[in-house]
């Protein structure tokens, strides 16, 4: 009797359970918690953010994603899998997985508040999701470091109020090993741009590496926003008209309506509605990971663009880049 050839199991599994986690900007750290040998395709990561008010008051507008300053996902290889704060995380997800993942609205009231991201290294919009599946057999060990702020993060006016953390950790993964067949080639690798004041320059500099292509582009602009913290202040549509991303010979988008980018986007991803204060650049909507904007052969790759006009200082705009690199 012929037999059905499946391509083996998948398994979610809690690795971390309500670890208490620093506040107040000193890392914490796992990595002997993580198991290696299977293939993992995303890690789900919950930050429970406890807060007491006392007399704190004004909670600050999406504070809670603000509060998760960093998250550091690296591999004992030197490889940079993510390097963003929570609130990039957060975005991506929403254009990655079409809805926003669940999370709860800071208020000035004592309770204990959820926020839930996803690293997606299997690709859920590709063709073929697992070519970039993140493979754990390669490595000795994989390290987390979740950095986390303050009060003043999530309430205007901190008065008497304190704030304790947790974070809980699961994977989606492969039931053992991956097979030869599937190894892939390549690892995911989400990073970001120093945050450019608009006030005073209208260009970024994008990454440019031979072992490196860009699948997407993630902008975010903020009025009220914090030097040299990217996806800070107030996400803004205010800031940026019309957009340019260009290399030495040509543009790869040229004069686009900012406004029209984010309709594009809902459109393309079939988002719920528009993101506020973020522009997603796409090169790989076909699903085909050779879509990818290869970027070593290039000596200049910058992103530009024209100001609406009467911006203020201290409106950022910060560049997240979602790559495939070569693996080390």
């Amino acid at each position: 009797m012929q037999t059905f050839q499946g391509r083996g199991y998948v398994e979610r599994a809690q690795l971390v359970l309500n670890a208490a986690c620093n506040v107040g900007g000193a890392a914490t750290s796992f990595s002997k918690e993580f198991p290696m040998g299977e293939g993992w395709y995303v890690m789900n990561l919950r930050i429970a953010i406890i807060l007491v008010v006392g007399t704190g008051t004004t909670p600050i507008s999406e504070g809670e994603l603000q509060f998760i300053k960093n998250v550091l996902l690296k591999t004992d290889r030197g490889e940079i899998l993510c390097n963003l704060p929570g609130r990039a995380l957060y975005k991506i997800a929403t254009y990655q997985n079409s809805c926003a993942p669940n999370k709860d609205a800071i208020a000035a009231a004592s309770a204990t508040y959820y926020v839930n991201l996803p690293i997606h290294f299997a690709d859920p919009k590709m063709i073929r999701m697992e070519d970039s599946v993140l493979d754990t057999s390669r490595y000795n060990s994989i390290t987390l470091q979740i950095t986390l702020g303050s009060v003043a993060d999530l309430l205007g006016t901190v008065g008497t109020s304190s704030v304790t953390a947790q974070a809980t950790i699961e994977v989606e993964r492969s039931l053992g090993a991956l097979p030869d067949a599937a190894k892939p080639h390549y690892h995911i690798s989400y990073d970001y741009r120093p945050p450019v004041d608009a006030n005073s320059l209208t260009s970024i500099d994008l990454e440019r590496s031979a072992d490196m292509a860009i699948k997407r582009l993630y902008v975010h602009s903020c009025t009220s926003g914090s030097a040299g913290v990217p996806f800070s202040g107030t996400n803004a549509d205010t800031i940026q008209n019309t957009v340019i991303i260009k290399d030495q010979n040509r543009f790869i988008e040229k004069e686009r309506v900012h406004r029209m980018i984010q309709e594009h986007n809902k459109n393309s991803a079939f988002l719920e509605s528009l993101i506020a204060g973020v522009e997603v650049f796409d090169f790989v909507m076909d699903g085909s990971v050779p879509s990818a904007l290869a970027t070593g052969n290039k000596s200049v790759l910058q992103y530009t663009w024209v100001n609406q006009g009467g911006v203020g200082a201290n409106s950022f705009v910060t560049v997240v880049s979602e790559m495939l690199r070569t693996l080390k």
